[in-house]
């Protein structure tokens, strides 16, 4: 795959002294984006194994807005709108395990993911270490490999997603518990990239 990124990384090198920047954008989601999403949750759990994936990534975010190619790169991001690699393997966890609540996955992955009976305490908007109604169980695997499971991954992310999204929007929260498993796959999707680049 990353032979596949150099490839597209050229394209964009050479694309960027014809070509506006929305239709760079273009060839990115077309020549590069395409093969990052392909298969990222089976790939893209280990980050040290992505490591240089990440590097082809920021290059390609540098080519587009002809940055220094040592240039930090959040700001690229932001301005392009573009997720990182890690953030992209993120939203798929998230929007998958949104579709296996909602059944519609494959019937093998009917509860595939249980909620959380117990809390720490009341969730609220400022409590810090509470945790929300409609969290999900986290299986208890000791090892590595069983830590970077899609199951453990995605069981972890969503409840990391659901609390801080309940409390940038807690009267939804408060209206309903469920209310993060109740968008469309589309709402959700939205709220998630802006979550995301807001924090690059």
């Amino acid at each position: 795959m990353n032979a596949k990124l150099k490839r597209a990384n050229n394209l964009l090198a050479i694309s960027r002294h014809y070509l506006p920047k929305e239709l760079l954008i273009q060839i990115y989601y077309g020549q590069f984006y395409s093969h990052l999403t392909y298969g990222c949750q089976l790939w893209g759990q280990n980050q040290e194994q992505i490591y240089q994936t990440m590097t082809l990534q920021k290059k390609a975010v540098r080519l587009m807005t002809f940055s220094y190619h040592l240039a930090h790169s959040n700001n690229l991001f932001k301005e392009l709108k573009v997720l990182k690699l890690t953030d992209i393997i993120s939203l798929h966890n998230i929007l998958f395990t949104h579709n296996a609540l909602n059944n519609k996955t494959p019937a093998i992955f009917k509860e595939y993911f249980k909620s959380k009976q117990t809390f720490y305490r009341q969730f609220s908007q400022n409590s810090k270490f509470s945790i929300p109604k409609g969290s999900l169980e986290i299986p208890k695997y000791k090892t590595k490999p069983g830590q970077l499971s899609i199951k453990f991954i995605c069981s972890t992310e969503w409840n990391q997603i659901h609390r801080q999204l309940s409390i940038n929007h807690f009267e939804k929260y408060s209206e309903n518990e469920n209310w993060l498993q109740s968008l469309s796959q589309n709402s959700l999707k939205h709220l998630l990239k802006l979550h995301f680049l807001e924090s690059y």
